[in-house]
């Protein structure tokens, strides 16, 4: 590592001054060290030392790039910074590796599961054949002549029970006989009725 410029003689201060082509005559004379050079401003330089502003502005940022460059102030912030940012570039350069691999492996599989889906063409499936067609269906007779006078019987008497029951001079027994015998009748017409229909 370079030998920090604060730590410089007065000796290697005039080499320095040297080197920026400048006459040091001025800076060995006055007995400027390394720690003495850093504390100096534009004006000491221009005033005190008898530098142009040109010259004194240049003095000071070769100072600014010395230090930078020895590591003294400000570089060890710098190199922190740097520090963290190349670990910040590690992780994130072994996530890509990472996901690289990964989608190596996803193509990997995609193309496995490619080439077996030709091998395992399935046949074309034949159509299934058109089912018969359903026969017609039946159409409904309806009851016939004895059933639907049973039905009607049945359901005449119901009604007549409840009309001889409700009805003043009438019991619910002579009204169910009575509803019966229309009902019968009525029955028996309809069930002749269907005959005639679907005959």
């Amino acid at each position: 590592m370079l030998k920090g410029i604060k730590d410089y003689s007065v000796e290697e201060v005039g080499l320095w001054v040297t080197a920026q082509g400048l006459d040091p005559s001025k800076f060995v004379s006055e007995g400027v060290d390394g720690e003495l050079l850093l504390s100096l401003s534009i004006d000491d330089f221009k005033n005190d030392l008898g530098l142009s502003s040109l010259q004194a502005k240049k003095v000071m940022k070769n100072i600014e790039f010395s230090k930078n460059l020895a590591g003294d102030g400000g570089g060890g912030e710098d190199d922190e910074k740097v520090k963290e940012l190349e670990a910040k570039v590690e992780t994130l350069e072994d996530d890509v590796k990472a996901k690289d691999a990964e989608i190596a492996e996803l193509k990997k599989k995609m193309e496995e599961l490619k080439m077996g889906k030709q091998k395992t063409v399935a046949p074309t499936p034949t159509p299934a054949p058109k089912p018969a067609p359903a026969p017609a269906p039946r159409q409904h007779r309806g009851p016939g002549v004895v059933g639907g006078a049973a039905r009607g019987a049945a359901g005449g008497a119901m009604r007549g029970a409840i009309a001889g029951a409700i009805l003043p001079g009438m019991d619910a027994a002579d009204g169910a006989a009575a509803g019966a015998a229309v009902g019968a009748t009525t029955g028996g017409l309809r069930g002749i009725r269907g005959r005639r229909r679907f005959g």
